[in-house]
């Protein structure tokens, strides 16, 4: 990952569904040979995916909509 950078501390918060769904990806990390993630390891690391993609947020209102704006931009990058 190289060279830390400064980090900045926010409360997120997720339902239950989303806690498990972190929850199963770091206990299958770390079950196939892996490491156990952290919560926040695996958020950052999404963070970082979605920096990478196009997505294009102009006039939305909604956390669906948002989400409609996430999936056609990882189409696209597909």
């Amino acid at each position: 990952m190289g060279k830390r950078e400064e980090r900045s501390w926010t409360t997120v918060a997720i339902d239950k569904k989303q806690a498990h769904f972190l929850d199963n990806i770091s206990k299958n990390a770390r079950f196939t040979g892996g490491r156990k993630l952290s919560k926040t390891a695996i958020m950052r690391t999404l963070i970082r995916v979605a920096k990478r993609l196009d997505v294009d947020a102009n006039e939305v209102k909604s956390e669906e909509q948002l989400k409609k704006s996430f999936l056609a931009a990882f189409e696209k990058y597909k």
